[in-house]
């Protein structure tokens, strides 16, 4: 018996074709790929993503894995969690401390804190503003640290150190000043605002004295006043 030739099934109609079947790819504003770029990529150290890693693996594994998963993220656990001290400086001052001694430090800690305590500074701003009067008032006492102690120093008086006296005595004075720089323009922020109501278009606000032109009246338009 012969066999019969299978002839192609007839296409059905209202099956989507696979090459229609491609998604338009959509296309952003500048503006709108700003806030994409923003939104799902961060920079390498970004805080944001540090505390990401932190939080979703390394801390966990840290706090409540085994003591071999402890030992496996304690290194790059260090690395991440000093950067999140970095970033928030307002908070920890890390960048503060490492800028001194290692004999210095705590106290350069406690003085900035006592500034912000005292200051009742509340933002970052504030806060960092406390830490340049903080680390003025450090380089103030150690600069002069170091010219008593060049000058109790019983020995002939070089040119060298002539200049090298002088120089401690110029970081003083620039530290002194930088100090009360960041005083007066923290105690200005936390200053209460004076408020003025004048009425008047025509006044003139001296320093101890307010005057206001007035306009004037029939009484005195001919006055004549003679000097004496």
């Amino acid at each position: 018996m012969k066999k019969q030739k299978q002839l192609p099934a007839p296409p059905v109609q209202g099956l989507p074709d696979k090459q229609a079947e491609k998604p338009v790819l959509q296309k952003y504003t500048p503006e709108e790929t700003k806030n994409k770029v923003l939104e799902l990529f961060r920079a390498q150290g970004d805080v944001n993503q540090v505390l990401y890693e932190l939080g979703s693996d390394l801390l966990p594994k840290f706090l409540h894995g085994t003591k071999k998963e402890q030992r496996d993220v304690r290194k790059a656990l260090d690395g991440q969690v000093m950067s999140v001290m970095y970033g928030f400086e307002a908070d920890t001052h890390v960048a503060l401390m490492e800028g001194f001694p290692e004999r210095l430090r705590g106290s350069a800690r406690e003085i900035c804190t006592q500034f912000i305590r005292d200051f009742d500074c509340k933002t970052d701003a504030d806060k960092i503003l406390a830490e340049s009067a903080a680390i003025a008032f450090m380089r103030y006492l150690d600069s002069s640290r170091r010219l008593n102690g060049c000058m109790d120093i019983v020995e002939y008086i070089s040119d060298e150190r002539t200049r090298y006296l002088g120089y401690l005595s110029k970081q003083m004075d620039r530290a002194h000043r930088q100090y009360l720089s960041a005083l007066m323009t923290l105690k200005q922020l936390k200053a209460p605002a004076i408020e003025m109501n004048i009425k008047t278009k025509n006044t003139f606000v001296a320093q101890n004295q307010q005057i206001n032109a007035t306009q004037p009246t029939e009484s005195n338009k001919n006055e004549t006043i003679d000097p004496k």
